[in-house]
């Protein structure tokens, strides 16, 4: 990877190596404490993670595709494979958190029917409006046929 792409790197890592640290000594000393502040600083940079396997896998990826070509074109068949098992990895992570980022989005931007909660119940509000009652839709209930089957294949699995 050139210079910049090692530094960008390794600034988008550091906060998780910190954060590790703090969690080494928090849990390897008698008297560990555990702060609010470390678990907002977990939690956050837990939803921060695909966001960084992107930027390094695409970081990874495109240095080492480019490192790849330029050592193919000098003949230089070791500096190639290892350049093209990074361009591998940052394949991969790129991947993986491109999913990561597809399915978070998908469950905060993700909204219910009208008149339904997240799990398909009809939800309805009382005519005060100070409360909601949700109930089972008849609709999607599942036949007693269908039910018996689903069972039956489940104890066939086990």
């Amino acid at each position: 990877m050139s210079r910049r792409a090692t530094i960008i790197c390794t600034l988008l890592v550091l906060p998780y190596l910190y954060l590790a640290y703090w969690w080494w000594s928090v849990l390897s000393s008698d008297n560990g404490v555990f702060s609010n502040e470390l678990i907002v600083w977990s939690l956050g940079l837990m939803f921060l993670s695909p966001v960084v396997l992107v930027l390094l896998g695409g970081t990874a990826f495109i240095s080492g595709t480019r490192n790849t070509k330029a050592s193919m074109a000098q003949h230089d068949y070791q500096g190639a494979a290892t350049s093209g098992g990074c361009a591998y990895f940052g394949l991969r992570a790129l991947i993986a958190g491109a999913v990561l980022l597809a399915g978070m989005a998908w469950w905060v931007l993700d909204t219910p029917e009208p008149g339904r909660d997240r799990l398909g119940r009809i939800c309805e509000k009382s005519p005060t409006g100070s409360s909601t009652r949700c109930r089972p839709d008849p609709e999607r209930k599942k036949s007693a046929l269908e039910q018996a089957n689903e069972k039956r294949q489940r104890e066939w699995w086990r």
